[in-house]
């Protein structure tokens, strides 16, 4: 039986062997401006004021996972064994780390919530109708279980 890896055999099967020489690098450079093609308008940013900027993670320091040790959620959590609703609330802040499932929302008179970790679907379509509700300030319900996080939203 003959080798199938032989150069011989390759070569009457017309199989050209090209041996790696350069280590791999992009070959193509991005195409150059065009004359007519209006590009994006530039995005000023906008100035934090000193108490804005104690919130953004790191830097108090720490980048921690929010506690969730709030009068109003540490009493629900203990009272509840099956669904409770929460209507009428405003989401004011929300936090994400580069994890799998791992998102929170700041909620208005209640603290921090986590987002359910069911799927990453459910997680990820949570956090997008959070971050929805920040940007329109839009009025939310939600529902969470005994496991005390959120596990469906509305966002009017």
């Amino acid at each position: 039986m003959a080798d199938i890896t032989s150069a011989a055999n390759l070569a009457t099967q017309k199989i050209n062997i090209l041996p790696i020489t350069e280590a791999a690098a992009p070959s193509s450079q991005p195409p150059p401006a065009q004359a007519g093609v209006v590009r994006p308008p530039a995005v000023a940013l906008q100035a934090l004021s000193a108490s804005e900027l104690k919130l953004l993670p790191g830097a108090g320091g720490s980048v921690a996972t929010p506690a969730q040790a709030v009068a109003g959620v540490t009493a629900q959590a203990a009272a509840a064994t099956a669904t409770v609703w929460q209507n009428a609330k405003s989401i004011t802040n929300q936090w994400t780390i580069n994890q799998d499932r791992n998102s929170w929302i700041g909620v208005s008179g209640i603290g921090w919530q986590k987002l359910s970790t069911a799927s990453d679907s459910g997680c990820a379509a949570l956090t997008a109708l959070a971050s929805s509700a920040i940007i329109t300030k839009a009025s939310v319900n939600y529902r969470t279980e005994s496991d005390g996080m959120v596990h469906e939203m509305y966002v009017f």
